[in-house]
């Protein structure tokens, strides 16, 4: 396999340049095109919850009756994670400012703008992952085909729209990767601040500290740089430690169900995230471009072995830390691996130009797999299963229990058929005035943002809008979007690159 060297242009032209800007605000608009118009499940919902606790009541409290655990101080709280909540505020307190002025159910205007938050990160995120594939020796059209493929060919299509911390963890981790591969004082100190938010924005962000300080031990970095991340994890642990303390009045206690996690199914599990279509797993039926990172790693570990140690490690010790946890639950795809995608395709940027197409094909399958998402909500298929069975719904859930024809993967295009079939034969309005109506007993699917097309404008009738406009606003947005990524290429890529050709055997 052919695989070029470092672009010499990239001492004239900065990585984050206009091509970078160019993509972020692609991606941003895209995305911005199919935002939801509300939050459907229990994760994100405990989530927005706090988020308006902390606008309303200045803590982190939920409402009774929500799913929380109630605190020595009478209260309710989330065994959520506090990043998050913490840092939509301000898009949150522009949702419930909005439902107030326009008289609009603040759990909808909240919940919408709240989600702006996760789109943002994702695109931030595409973008780290075409300037991490720079730094660690990449062509710009590989950085391109990666960031694109990671934004458009994975589950961070999907996740971007849902409001869970796993998007935040990855643009924490990408971040924290690129500056560790920096060469300056400030940005190897940087990555103490970015290992404490890690286990801030989720608990599992406690390998991230680690795994940089080793990194930067085998690099023989001055000491003070070796410390940075081990005193970041410490920070953040402590961090963690009081919020739990706040919430539950102890510090040890997170109201997690510790039980799960043990060695009993670790293999199965550690096999099921990769290659397993059911609930959880699927690494490669759900972000298909991902199957080509293990040859990218390969030439990741020819051109620079310690930068395969730290990369590589983050893959592997958030794979077998999940591989440990015995999860179930309404996931699409490897949800707890989100944020290990955008390493996986840094690794996909670094193949050489010979692989660029069959990578592109695999982003255009990755995109046919999780595009019903972009208009329904993924967790239309698993209501359904819970109206129908709730031991068909938890087989369905499992890893490996259910047969591969009952995997989500396979079923969301028909459910996201029905979906659309209810939006069109129920009027808007209808599903406006009965918000927050909980659904009779065995008839899940009746819930109201599950029987609409799930963006936002489909409810612009309600504020006397009429739909097209929105569906025109729309497409202006996604046409926008789609000639910034044609400027950001051609940009990037012109004038023409000289390079020196390296051989390295695959």
């Amino acid at each position: 396999m052919n695989v070029q060297g470092q672009d010499p242009s990239k001492e004239l032209r900065p990585i984050f340049g206009l091509p970078a800007i160019a993509l972020f605000l692609a991606v941003c608009l895209i995305y911005l095109a199919f935002l939801k118009p509300g939050i459907w499940g229990l994760d994100g919902t405990d989530m927005l919850h706090m988020s308006r606790s902390l606008i309303e009541k200045g803590n982190f409290s939920i409402p009774e009756g929500a799913g929380g655990i109630q605190g020595p101080d009478g209260q309710f709280y989330s065994i959520r994670y506090p990043l998050l909540p913490v840092m939509a505020t301000p898009f949150v307190w522009v949702g419930l400012t909005v439902g107030n002025a326009l008289n609009l159910p603040l759990q909808y205007t909240a919940g919408t703008c709240g989600l702006v938050l996760n789109i943002l990160l994702t695109a931030a995120t595409a973008v780290l992952v075409y300037g991490l594939t720079l730094r660690l020796g990449g062509q710009r059209r590989g950085a391109f085909v990666a960031a694109l493929g990671y934004a458009f060919g994975t589950t961070a299509l999907v996740y971007a729209r849902e409001f869970f911390a796993e998007p935040l963890l990855g643009f924490i981790i990408t971040l924290c990767l690129y500056v560790a591969f920096g060469t300056t004082r400030w940005e190897h100190w940087c990555t103490g601040l970015l290992a404490a938010l890690a286990i801030a924005a989720k608990p599992a962000g406690i390998l991230l500290g680690p795994i940089v300080a080793f990194y930067f031990l085998l690099k023989r970095y001055s000491w003070e740089r070796v410390l940075a991340p081990c005193i970041g994890t410490v920070v953040g642990v402590g961090l963690y430690l009081a919020y739990n303390y706040v919430r539950f009045g102890s510090f040890t206690s997170s109201g997690q169900d510790t039980s799960q996690l043990g060695f009993d199914g670790f293999l199965l599990r550690a096999l099921g995230q990769w290659i397993s279509p059911g609930s959880g797993g699927g690494m490669f039926w759900y972000c298909p471009p991902t199957l080509l990172a293990l040859g990218g790693l390969w030439v990741l570990w020819q051109r620079r072995k310690l930068e395969f140690v730290a990369l590589g490690g983050i893959v592997a010790a958030f794979w077998l830390l999940h591989s440990g946890w015995a999860f179930n639950g309404w996931n699409w795809g490897p949800r707890f691996l989100v944020p290990i995608i955008p390493a996986l395709m840094v690794a996909v940027g670094l193949l050489g130009k010979r692989w660029h197409m069959p990578a592109v094909g695999l982003i255009i399958l990755g995109f046919l797999v999780n595009a019903p998402t972009l208009v329904v909500y993924y967790q239309r298929y698993f209501a359904e299963l819970a109206d129908e069975s709730t031991a068909i719904l938890m087989q369905t859930v499992s890893l490996w229990d259910a047969p591969p024809a009952q995997a989500p993967i396979f079923n969301l295009w028909a459910a996201a058929g029905r979906q659309l079939a209810d939006a069109f034969s129920t009027p808007v309005q209808e599903i406006f005035s009965n918000v927050g109506a909980p659904p009779p007993p065995g008839q899940l699917v009746t819930s109201e943002l599950l029987r609409i097309v799930a963006v936002w404008w489909w409810f612009l009738p309600v504020a006397g809008i009429p739909t097209w406009i929105g569906i025109a606003i729309a497409l202006l947005m996604v046409s926008l979007g789609l000639w910034l990524l044609r400027y950001s290429w051609q940009t990037g890529l012109n004038p023409p690159i000289r390079l020196k050709s390296t051989q390295i055997d695959f």
